[in-house]
């Protein structure tokens, strides 16, 4: 089996290193982005909604790094790949939105500037060394499976609406959002559900467990964001009633992923 190497390990700590502090920025922090973060974020919603995005990608790069082999980091570290490129190009973008006067301005753009060349090197080293990576002998639950499939599906789908045409998502998103904001969390949402996809794609109890302990965070920690700041709901019941809905799904998804995993490792 092939071992994680160490160059990758390192690189996969720094990130979570990043992803703690950003999402404490974000979320501590939702209604002082003007002062404490590489461009000005209203509502505070949004700005939590990413502070939890951030957090759930430090529960992914954990488990990612304290790996043992390859095959138990790969669903992780993808996924972990595209975000960290998805938010490299909606940087250029609009880079006219960020605060370049300001310490965070300048350290968003040095890091994503950073971020994809130096995993995609570590990747490369990584994918570069001997061994085989076998799956494991146990499958995940039929339901378990079914739900990440579209559960995964829906994330990408609207990862990608709200990246490719953020005014398209104007009446089918709960609170209002600018392009780059929209963009933003169109990069968590699509790398989150390519994250779920290659979790069934693999069918492994085991390895999920890592990703469904990241999976049950974010959906906690997006319902929290909602209850934190419900005065910056606009005013659209039923996509917010979805919006809800599906995140409270994703905790039970988590949940249950979790217990699949504790189960496989006992026998």
């Amino acid at each position: 089996m092939r071992p994680v190497t160490p160059r990758l390990r390192l690189i996969l700590e720094v990130f979570a290193g990043l992803a703690l502090i950003a999402g404490g920025l974000l979320f501590f922090g939702a209604t002082r982005t003007d002062a404490w973060w590489s461009w000005t974020i209203a509502p505070p919603l949004t700005a939590a909604t990413l502070g939890a995005f951030y957090w759930a990608a430090l529960v992914l790069i954990l488990s990612a790094a304290r790996s043992k082999t390859w095959a138990r980091a790969r669903p992780a570290v993808y996924p972990v790949a595209v975000i960290a490129l998805l938010l490299l190009l909606i940087t250029l973008i609009h880079i006219d939105r960020f605060d370049l006067d300001s310490l965070f301005g300048v350290f968003w753009v040095v890091v994503y500037a950073l971020l994809p060349l130096v995993l995609g090197l570590a990747l490369a080293e990584q994918l570069g060394t001997r061994g085989e990576d076998p799956r494991g002998e146990q499958r995940l639950p039929g339901l378990l499976r079914s739900a990440l499939v579209v559960q995964g599906i829906v994330m990408v789908a609207a990862g990608l609406l709200l990246l490719i045409s953020p005014g398209a998502a104007d009446d089918a998103w709960p609170w209002a959002l600018s392009p780059l904001t929209s963009r933003a969390i169109g990069s968590f949402l699509f790398g989150v559900g390519l994250a779920a996809l290659i979790a069934a794609r693999d069918d492994d109890p085991v390895s999920f467990g890592g990703a469904a302990a990241a999976y049950t965070a974010l959906g906690l920690l997006e319902l929290l964001a909602l209850n934190l700041h419900i005065p910056d709901l606009g005013d659209r019941p039923l996509a917010t009633t979805l919006y809800a809905a599906f995140w409270v799904a994703v905790v039970l998804t988590g949940g249950y992923g979790l217990s699949a995993a504790r189960a496989s490792s006992r026998s």
